[in-house]
């Protein structure tokens, strides 16, 4: 078995006596060590063990040295292995011949026990040096990408904030200081701060669920879902956001069955899923419903449009927190990215999911909660 914090070699060469003779050098000198007997068996070995250097003699029945680095080369997987040569050619063309082929070390046989373990310290220190630096780059370009990401939700996020509560306060004021011969003038400004009250609502709401997703503490109390209440008139009051699209909506609900689940958590679910097909449809496009209640409070949702559609690569990037396909200064829609993921944790905190599924043209979106189980909390 493999320790992974002892570096491991890999030794290859045909004559037994001199890859037994290394190989007990090599584990007397503390190091892990696997043998090969051929080219073909270090072939197999490397890609096997990945170990950390490769020592290989050059003249081997084929696949010799030379020919085994360059296969190792056509494997990402290996490709970066180091190697060292084992050769009797000493001549100045063979050295060139092993650098050309992307071996770091090269040595001529005989040799001495000491010096070939000298120079694998020596490689496995730069090897150490070049790792730590990888990681060390690895880790500034992960925290570079991670500040960008968090300018990017922040800006977003204040943007979100205060676009609808400047739409609540500036109707509000001229409700408030200007008396209007048209009562229906004053009623729009009214009607335009309280439908900025349902964003601001909502996003709260989001925050509050997406919170309780991260605390691992979502609401486990499955109650009586009326699914008019519920889901199809919050729905409808979600259109209206949406009526310059003149959007068709239309909605079935299948079964006579009741449906239980965290009432608040089930809703906001809902209302995302059916909201994103409106905002990615385009204008006089179709989005359908199909609710199927099961009869011991169970529910299939199905929720479809005929807009653009999501890529079969992002269908499970498009779950993650914050993602949206539109992305930074080409951002085309509003919104935090967080209504798939708040949909999907909601649906499996109560053992059921959130899928995309495929669809001859549009978008089909597949929510499904199970019957109540006997772990269930059901509440009233």
């Amino acid at each position: 078995m493999r320790d992974d914090k002892t570096p491991v070699i890999l030794v290859i060469d045909d004559e037994p006596a001199i890859r037994l003779g290394i190989v007990v050098a090599i584990r007397r000198h503390a190091l892990q060590v696997i043998e090969a007997i051929d080219g073909n068996d270090g072939l197999q070995k490397a890609r096997e063990f990945l170990p950390d250097v490769i020592i290989s003699d050059v003249m081997m029945p084929p696949p010799d040295g030379f020919e085994l680095k360059r296969l190792l080369n056509s494997d990402p997987a290996t490709r970066s292995i180091p190697f060292i040569f084992l050769t009797a050619r000493s001549g100045r063309e063979d050295r060139l011949a092993g650098i050309r082929d992307g071996a770091d070390d090269y040595i001529a046989k005989p040799f001495g026990m000491e010096e070939l373990l000298a120079r694998l310290d020596a490689l496995l220190r730069r090897v150490d040096t070049e790792r730590k630096r990888g990681r060390d780059e690895m880790a500034e370009i992960a925290r570079q990408d991670m500040d960008k990401l968090r300018n990017e939700i922040l800006q977003n996020f204040h943007h979100e904030l205060r676009t609808p509560l400047m739409n609540i306060i500036a109707p509000l004021e001229l409700a408030i200081n200007n008396k209007f011969s048209d009562p229906e003038l004053q009623s729009y400004f009214l009607k335009t701060a309280l439908s900025n009250v349902d964003k601001l609502e909502s996003l709260v709401s989001d925050i509050i669920i997406l919170s309780n997703v991260d605390l691992v503490n979502l609401n486990p109390f499955r109650q009586s879902i009326d699914l008019m209440v519920h889901v199809i008139n919050p729905v409808n009051k979600r259109l209206e956001r949406y009526k310059s699209k003149e959007l068709n909506f239309t909605y079935q609900i299948i079964g006579e069955g009741e449906v239980k689940a965290a009432r608040r958590e089930f809703t906001q679910s809902v209302l995302h899923l059916v909201d994103n097909a409106f905002k990615f449809s385009s204008e006089n496009g179709r989005v359908n419903i199909d609710i199927h209640p099961s009869l011991n409070g169970g529910v299939r949702i199905e929720v479809s449009d005929d807009g653009p559609g999501i890529p079969v690569e992002l269908r499970e990037k498009v779950f993650e927190k914050f993602f949206q396909i539109s992305q930074g200064d080409t951002r085309q829609h509003d919104g935090l990215g967080v209504g798939l993921t708040i949909a999907r944790a909601t649906f499996r905190h109560l053992g059921g999911d959130v899928n995309i599924a495929d669809s001859a043209q549009g978008c089909l979106v597949l929510a499904d909660l199970p019957d109540i189980r006997p772990e269930d909390i059901v509440y009233g």
